[in-house]
């Protein structure tokens, strides 16, 4: 098989005009690549930090992408890489084009601090710190946002609903999905009742269900992802036990009182650094300390324009003298900004700074073990289905030799979506355009004993690509 390598190449000039010029500095290396339908990743290095940035920019209204949320193991409590969990979500039909790191999150045991929606489905309630959130109709929404639950029973009596997917406390009525884990973890000392569900879950929107089991005095059920379970304690048991009875069709709520859109996915970050076109570091209100402000660290963000037509993933790397120090959260706002956000948000940073395009991890992590496993990561989706072969691009993009030195150059095929093909090597076809050197049909280019120069040439049908040698 032929070596596998990222994405097409497309040069600056051709692609600029989708990234504010702005953000580009004379003088800087700058790459960019479309890795998608109306997404781009452009890779800029700026000497005077120095900083490594990636930027992912992409207009989710594209009838073929999607914003989707991935959670660790599809478990409340769990850790995993961003490029793990970008791996498992990848299939035809459902091609991941990039993937960025999320929230915060407990280090002992993997659950994010914030908010998290994953199709509709709430896997962790909100805390006091910013989430960033899409809807239905593709809306988005950077803002502290909170829960509020609500069940009827079949008489038309509410009950408030105190919890989702956390420990169950004194009085407590708390809901719960198979995203908590394998079973409710409550003790005897309660009732809980299994709940049908007729409708999809939808936050902001009433779901009817029916009572399937109705235990007392018997904790721990087991959770599956087909049934809920509520879970009653003191004067919520006694509602509980007084209102429903096995067969009975129940309503539910859970509202977001900050919106009325019906919101389906939502990730949690700290803190906010854009509000309405404004560098606006709210990193106090949400308990983040000077140093984590003002010291330069590796950053992971997301924001969006004004109209929400780009919206953004961005890494800068840091805690690498010589190549890129990081950034503080000033410096990081000032480049959401500049990239045309007038809403942007701090995702979780340091050594979980991670960016992933078509499976490849392109950014350096901090760790010196590598890339790290985190809670949850922001992924974004390609629908489209996998065409015929329109482009090839040869690696690497730059190549000087010396005398008798030998390459072997790598080819990546796309479709027209830039989804990756599969070559094997009587796939594509190699030849140069001058006696410097010579090719065999693997790609394997051997210089030739003197200095000189020319072009190594990749093709298949339409498609190709070449890349300037170097011999001296």
């Amino acid at each position: 098989m032929i070596k596998f390598v990222a994405i097409f190449l497309f040069s600056l000039t051709t692609a600029q005009a989708q990234l504010p010029v702005s953000a580009f500095k004379p003088a800087e290396k700058n790459i960019i690549k479309p890795i998608g339908p109306q997404a781009w990743h452009y890779e800029i290095f700026r000497p005077a930090g120095p900083w490594a940035i990636h930027v992912i920019e992409f207009d989710v209204r594209s009838p073929l992408l999607q914003l989707e949320t991935i959670k660790a193991g599809n478990q409340l409590q769990g850790k995993e890489q961003t490029s793990r969990m970008a791996a498992r979500a990848d299939r035809e039909g459902h091609r991941v084009v990039a993937a960025i790191n999320g929230d915060f999150y407990d280090t002992g045991n993997g659950a994010p601090i914030n908010l998290q929606l994953r199709d509709g489905a709430i896997l962790r309630q909100p805390a006091s710190r910013s989430v960033f959130a899409i809807s239905a109709a593709e809306k988005p929404v950077i803002n502290f946002l909170s829960l509020i639950g609500s069940m009827q029973s079949k008489q038309g009596v509410w009950q408030p609903l105190h919890g989702f997917n956390r420990a169950r406390h004194a009085g407590e009525l708390i809901f719960f999905n198979h995203y908590f884990g394998a079973a409710t973890g409550t003790n005897s000392v309660g009732s809980e009742a299994r709940l049908q569900p007729l409708e999809k879950f939808a936050v902001n929107d009433t779901f009817r269900a029916v009572v399937r089991e109705l235990h007392r005095n018997i904790g721990n059920a087991p959770l599956d992802d087909s049934t809920y379970i509520i879970s009653a304690h003191g004067a919520a048991e006694n509602w509980l036990l007084l209102n429903l009875a096995t067969g009975d069709t129940v309503k539910l709520i859970w509202r977001i009182p900050e919106t009325t859109w019906q919101l389906v996915e939502a990730i949690g970050g700290l803190p906010r650094l854009v509000r309405d076109g404004n560098i606006s570091i709210e990193s106090k209100r949400e308990g983040g300390s000077p140093s984590f402000t003002n010291n330069r660290h590796p950053r992971s963000a997301t924001g969006f324009n004004a109209d929400t037509s780009r919206f953004f993933f961005v890494t800068v790397d840091g805690r690498q003298p010589g190549y890129s120090e990081g950034m503080t959260l000033p410096e990081l706002a000032a480049f959401m900004r500049e990239l045309g956000c007038t809403q942007a948000l701090n995702l979780d940073g340091g050594g979980s700074t991670t960016m992933v395009v078509r499976g490849k991890v392109v950014n350096r992590p901090s760790d010196a073990t590598g890339e790290r496993a985190v809670a949850n990561a922001l992924l974004l989706i390609s629908t489209a289905p996998t065409g015929p072969l329109a482009h090839l691009e040869i690696q690497p993009r730059i190549v000087t030799l010396r005398p008798g030195e030998k390459l072997d150059f790598a080819v990546a095929a796309t479709d027209s979506l830039y989804n990756p093909l599969d070559l094997t090597d009587e796939d594509v076809f190699w030849r140069i355009t001058a006696p410097f050197g010579s090719i065999d049909s693997r790609g394997l280019f051997t210089a030739n004993s003197k200095s000189d120069s020319g072009y190594v040439i990749a093709f298949r049908s339409q498609a190709r690509d070449s890349v300037r040698v170097i011999v001296k």
